[in-house]
């Protein structure tokens, strides 16, 4: 069987939030666009759900927030726990949707603006053109066949996966920056009415990194573990699935829900990618968008909000870009990411090695009770009102201490 062959003005690899909000932008612009993804939708994405403020205002400017709180659940504060058990808790307004949900909403948005959708297909390879990615190689997964896909430009937003960052060419490290995994349980209705806060539990045994309880629509709770590898007191290698059940049994607001919760499929996995780093932003033909480009905090983990905005940043400067101008576009985009993000991504990643020390976080945690300045820290940083660097620094030590 001869390969069937389609054309394109943009190829848009990857159908999670950052590749499906590229692709509704510019249908509605009116760009012939192309959105593939190598699984059949509904698909589920290992994510702890969570979406803090930059997510919601991501999903506000694209025009989808009613449609996604729909199907949300809303908490109204987050509560960090020291390595010594002690809480502080910083109002702030969350929302939690399982991202088999929220993936469905969104490409289901794309398709309604107009962009055409495929899948299951698996990429294979680029198109190179002297040079510039020109499209791309894909498989349909059910039936074989090839398919070759020619694009005047491929918006690729493929995940923390290194084969389709080194099928571009823009890889630039293979390991992940963290790793994660996490279980859903359902909880007893009058159990989960309680439970309005999201928690974040550092304990000294998983640092560097956290476990989360995070509450979802339907009593269905999201608990995990992330791991960051890259961190500067990161040791030897540890198991995943050892610390999510460390986790499990001995944070105590984990085993109190776990004695009295249902466990819904088993439990999973994934990588993670972040502080930009690990992939070019671009390269001719080619704009990198999402956690394909690093594009999720490090100290969080959260990526949702910066994959929508990476994606419409993307989007729009293909889209208006005037026909003459649009080979500087990819160009374009890794400068303008740069320009936006890089200080912002640097400062949380030193909130990340400063938070990789166990005794800090008992520190904070006093001083979160005992005075104003650390709890007004943790709900500007993640409203993004204020530079991490005001809180992990010499002088933001000192401030902590007194106010």
């Amino acid at each position: 069987m001869a390969p069937q062959r389609l054309s394109t003005d943009i190829l848009v690899i990857g159908a999670g939030p950052a590749g499906a909000a590229a692709a509704r932008v510019l249908a509605t612009a009116g760009r012939d666009v192309l959105l593939v993804d190598r699984c059949e939708f509904p698909r589920d994405k290992v994510c702890g759900d969570g979406l803090i403020p930059d997510a919601l205002a991501a999903l506000e400017r694209l025009g989808i927030a009613p449609s996604v709180l729909a199907y949300s659940r809303a908490s109204s504060a987050v509560r960090v726990y020291a390595p010594n058990g002690t809480h502080v808790t910083a109002a702030i307004d969350l929302g939690c949707v399982p991202r088999q949900r929220l993936d469905a909403l969104l490409r289901e948005g794309a398709v309604a603006a107009g962009a055409r959708f495929i899948a299951p297909f698996a990429l294979v390879s680029a198109l190179d053109d002297g040079g510039r990615v020109a499209g791309a190689r894909l498989l349909d997964t059910r039936t074989g066949a090839a398919l070759t896909v020619e694009a005047s430009y491929t918006i690729l937003a493929t995940g923390a996966a290194v084969q389709p960052l080194e099928a571009f060419g823009v890889c630039e490290r293979r390991a992940p920056s963290a790793i994660a995994a996490r279980i859903y349980v359902r909880v007893p209705r009058e159990l989960s009415a309680t439970i309005r806060h999201f928690s974040i539990s550092y304990d000294r045994r998983i640092c560097p990194g956290y476990g989360w309880i995070f509450p979802g629509p339907d009593d269905v709770f999201n608990l995990g573990v992330a791991y960051f590898t890259d961190s500067r007191r990161n040791g030897a290698a540890h198991n995943l699935r050892e610390l999510l059940a460390r986790f499990l049994t001995t944070f105590p607001p984990a085993r109190d829900l776990m004695a009295v919760s249902r466990q819904l499929g088993d439990v999973r996995g994934a990588p993670l990618r972040t502080a930009l780093t690990g992939s070019a932003l671009s390269r001719p033909g080619l704009l990198v968008v999402g956690e394909a480009g690093g594009l999720t905090y490090s100290f969080t983990g959260e990526g949702i909000g910066k994959a929508i905005e990476s994606g419409v940043i993307a989007a729009e400067l293909l889209a208006n870009a005037s026909p003459g101008s649009r080979r500087g576009a990819a160009r374009d985009y890794a400068a303008t990411i740069r320009a936006r993000f890089n200080d912002r991504f640097r400062a949380y990643k030193l909130a990340q090695d400063w938070l990789a020390h166990p005794a800090l976080h008992d520190f904070l945690a006093w001083r979160g009770n005992a005075g104003t300045y650390v709890v007004e820290q943790m709900r500007a940083l993640l409203c993004e009102s204020s530079d991490p660097r005001a809180l992990f620094s010499l002088g933001g030590m000192l401030k902590a201490l007194v106010l």
